[in-house]
């Protein structure tokens, strides 16, 4: 393969045209004042400025291996990514870093979505840390070792490549071929045949955020970019996406309700009548489809969409099962239709699937996708009967080659320029622009995201889940979760009784919480206020519902031959709205139940016992010691919340007598609970009194 010098190629028309651009983008910047302040000449940078640079390194005590790519800016910003692979397992996936270096050399990196951690010293190039901790591993004092690309293996002599078509010095027409040398010549596939199909492939990628290279690694793998890819075969999996009828349904139902100037398909045979570049119209729909906001979470974060959430996008239906550990399992028709398994553990992970990907695309590219690529060893084995290509992962192993790229080198890019910071200016839910549909709003045939569901919608998509292949309903219902309504206590329009214990006449909306988080509950669950022109706040139908029925008990109690004293503790006491009895008995009269969880503060029991509940469809109510919520969800910065309340921020009550826990919580009442999130840090130091799981009976 003939490796592309870029030092000696001469500037071709997009790179002198992007030097214009950034050439008056830097005199508008500096004309405005917002132009970044330059060094005098000989003069060392202040702080931690310094050289820029982009490294690798890797740190290996025996049990735990720490891979970091840094990139360390002139200005002393740091950026990058880490993996962790304990011994003997696949290397995990890629988390995002960003901090900064200081002129004593001292550095900070912090996780941008799992909060991990790395302090040290950069002194010397390779970064010695003094701590790294993140939630599972914690390392003290430890030095990275900087790796060095590898030097390409000798090869025997190739034949001369055809002549490169000399580059027109005006405008292209017609799309043109993608812009810029590569790492070598490229394969004759073919989709690299039309001279539009990288331009093209570039703006899918931009789409998702991602690089193009991605994109097309993955379609590499899908049909080896041929878009007549099993146009004579009798399966639905057509083109160059390999795209199944599925799919095509929910691509279709995209163009029609966006009015998109795109031609509905009558089948995915269709697909394969259509060159590649127009096959990239359809891959670009059917990928933001299945992004589910991890593109712009990326995007907020600072870094692309990885290959793993591109690839689970594609081929898991959600970008977020990249998120996760296992993908599929053995026993499941998508572990055995997916030859995946690297490790032979019974479990498709992400990272096995990408890995996939990199190894077919090494393959057929003669170049790695990137580091990891160079990593994979091809290996042969029996899988279903048939012999099987894996790719396993091995840190000894080196296959040689260069990392592939569509660019040249790296670009920087233009700086935004930092504007005053505009009046804070409350946003209402109902005037944010509304933005993709979600794979349960297509489910419901909505044409655009719908934040929030009423209860008609609840109970219509928890039957249409039903439907849906037991693969797909834990995340269909975990997106249903999201879209229950919050119910705020505080606007309840409940009078207090004496018999209750209340003060007569009075609001007690802000006693509340119980019955206000029994109704989300009862909302999740598709059942709804049966009585909403007499109790507009279903709460407070629900808080007439238990009244009713104590008042029904006492005087059952009375007649029984009971003391008054003793027909109020059975009744009023009893089944007062504060006790598991009280509230308890509102949702069997309602037509659900509930099952109790021993509570503990552990990250892994709430990810692996109650996330499960969620996933199955259940609702979750929990107290912490004198107040309850429903249960949400859950991410990687800790538990997502509907506090009735309000806004609310959950406090230590570890190590105190069980009188002191009560009241271990702040509240702003001036900012709705809806989504509140409690770290993961502020559950680990406090005890939950208990935790509900809650059914239809």
């Amino acid at each position: 393969m003939t490796q592309a010098n870029p030092q000696k190629r001469p500037p071709g028309l997009l790179d002198i045209l992007e030097q214009k651009v950034e050439d008056l983008a830097d005199g508008v910047l500096d004309a405005l004042g917002w132009g970044s302040p330059k060094p005098a000449a000989g003069r060392r940078a202040p702080g931690g400025a310094g050289p820029g640079w982009t490294r690798d390194f890797r740190h290996d005590n025996g049990q735990l291996s720490l891979h970091l790519h840094l990139k360390r800016s002139g200005d002393g910003q740091l950026s990058g990514h880490y993996a962790v692979q304990p011994r003997g397992k696949a290397r995990g996936q890629n988390w995002p870093l960003a901090g900064r270096v200081l002129g004593d050399g001292s550095f900070t990196l912090q996780g941008t979505e799992n909060g991990a951690r790395f302090a040290g010293s950069l002194r010397g190039g390779a970064p010695q840390v003094s701590e790294f901790r993140n939630r599972k591993f914690t390392l003290e004092n430890f030095t990275f070792t900087r790796l060095t690309a590898a030097a390409p293996r000798a090869k025997p002599a190739a034949r001369p490549a055809p002549a490169a078509t000399p580059t027109p010095s005006g405008p292209t027409t017609g799309g043109g071929a993608a812009a810029g040398p590569r790492t070598g010549a490229l394969p004759d596939l073919p989709a690299l045949r039309e001279p539009g199909f990288l331009a093209r492939l570039r703006q899918v990628a931009a789409a998702v955020n991602t690089s193009p290279e991605i994109v097309l690694a993955f379609l590499n793998l899908e049909s080896n970019l041929d878009p007549t890819s099993n146009k004579d075969r009798k399966t639905q999996y057509k083109g160059l996406g390999q795209i199944g009828r599925d799919a095509l349904a929910d691509i279709n139902a995209h163009i029609a309700s966006h009015k998109l100037p795109l031609r509905a398909l009558g089948s995915t045979q269709e697909l394969t009548g259509l060159s590649a570049t127009q096959q990239l119209a359809y891959v670009e729909i059917h990928l933001k489809l299945h992004m589910h906001g991890v593109d712009k979470k990326a995007r907020a974060a600072g870094r692309h969409t990885s290959l793993e959430e591109v690839y689970m996008g594609h081929l898991g239906g959600s970008a977020r099962y990249a998120q996760k550990d296992v993908w599929v399992s053995e026993g499941s028709a998508a572990y055995r239709q997916n030859p995946m398994d690297a490790d032979q553990d019974g479990h498709n992970t992400p990272a096995e699937a990408a890995d996939t990907v990199r190894g077919r695309f090494t393959a057929n590219f003669k170049a790695n996708l990137d580091e990891r690529s160079r990593h994979l060893k091809p290996t042969r084995r029996k899988f279903d009967g048939k012999t099987q290509l894996f790719y396993v992962y091995d840190a000894g192993h080196d296959n040689g080659l260069p990392l592939f790229s569509l660019d040249p080198a790296e670009r920087s890019p233009i700086p935004a320029p930092v504007l005053p910071k505009p009046p804070a200016v409350e946003i209402r839910e109902e005037e944010e622009p509304a933005g993709e549909p979600d794979a349960l709003d297509r489910l419901m045939k909505l044409g655009e995201d719908t934040p929030q569901y009423t209860s008609q919608q609840i109970r219509v998509a928890r039957e249409l889940i039903k439907l849906q292949p037991q693969s797909q309903r834990a995340e269909l219902y975990l997106m249903l979760q999201e879209k229950t309504p919050h119910h705020s206590q505080r606007n309840n329009e409940s009078l207090g009784r004496a018999v209750d214990g209340d003060r007569p006449g009075g609001r007690i909306g802000n006693v509340m919480c119980n019955l206000t988080s029994a109704a989300m509950v009862l909302e999740q669950l598709g059942i709804e206020n049966p009585n909403p022109e007499d109790f507009p706040q279903f709460e407070d139908y629900l808080e007439d519902l238990r009244r009713k029925y104590v008042d029904a008990r006492y005087q059952e109690l009375l007649n029984s031959g009971l003391s008054p004293q003793k027909a109020r503790q059975g009744s009023y006491a009893r089944f007062h709205r504060t006790t598991m009895e009280g509230w308890g008995k509102v949702l069997g009269l309602m037509g659900a139940s509930y099952a109790t969880i021993p509570p503990r503060r552990d990250r892994a029991f709430w990810e692996s016992t109650v996330r499960k509940h969620l996933e199955e469809g259940e609702a979750v109510m929990f107290s912490i010691n004198g107040h309850i919520v429903r249960l949400q969800g859950m991410n990687e910065q800790g538990l997502i919340v509907d506090d009735p309340y309000g806004q609310s921020v959950l406090l230590k009550n570890t190590g105190m007598a069980a009188g002191d826990k009560d009241g271990k919580y702040r509240h702003d009442r001036t900012k709705s609970g809806n989504n509140t999130v409690w770290s993961w840090a502020s559950v680990a130091e406090h005890d939950m009194l208990w935790i509900a799981a809650v059914k239809k009976k």
